[in-house]
């Protein structure tokens, strides 16, 4: 079971021109068969630490990402197994992190302000990178060869990356909103 990457590209493209502090957008699987219900699973996708060539910030956010999904999977009596071909089911995921978006926090309005303090009248300097990254994740549980039947996408600009709290809270709502039609372990 794989997420369609060009499928995923698509949904960053296309909310990539939305602009401040948006909402998380999220997509949900409309599952083609009825739901099945499953006991245990294991991770379709390997993750990011222990592959190399990814930025430190993709895997920080891929890990994070693994923790609040196996917390969901744990809270609904989900067992967690290594190998994928004695699960029930295959949970894959992808990260995307696209650069250089501008946004305004509006918990603080003097951060617009510092950019344009010494523009000249009527012009607004913005900074080549402001380190406000748009966030595209993907999450999608099945049985190991076969169209996923939960999950979704999730799209969210984070104004303050740095800040481990807020990136946990918004994964946490992230993820609770793509599986929330998932069933409790038979």
């Amino acid at each position: 079971m794989r997420i369609p990457f060009a499928g995923l590209m698509a949904a960053l493209l296309a909310l990539a021109g939305l602009t401040g502090c948006s909402p998380t957008q999220v997509e949900k699987i409309q599952p083609r068969s009825a739901p099945v219900a499953f006991s245990t699973y294991a991770w379709g996708t390997e993750a990011l630490s222990a592959t190399s060539g990814s930025s430190a910030q993709l895997v920080e956010l891929d890990a994070e990402l693994r923790q609040v999904v196996g917390a969901l999977m744990a809270a609904r009596g989900y067992r967690q197994l290594d190998n994928p071909a004695n699960a029930d089911m295959v949970v894959d995921y992808q990260v995307a992190i696209i650069e250089e978006e501008f946004a305004g926090d509006p918990q603080n309005e003097s951060w617009d302000a510092q950019f344009d303090s010494n523009a000249q009248a009527n012009v607004v300097e913005l900074p080549t990178r402001t380190g406000a990254p748009r966030v595209t994740l993907g999450v999608g549980i099945g049985p190991a060869n076969g169209a996923a039947i939960w999950g979704g996408r999730a799209t969210k600009l984070i104004t303050r990356p740095e800040d481990k709290a807020e990136r946990q809270r918004i994964l946490d709502r992230a993820v609770a909103e793509i599986l929330e039609d998932l069933p409790p372990a038979r």
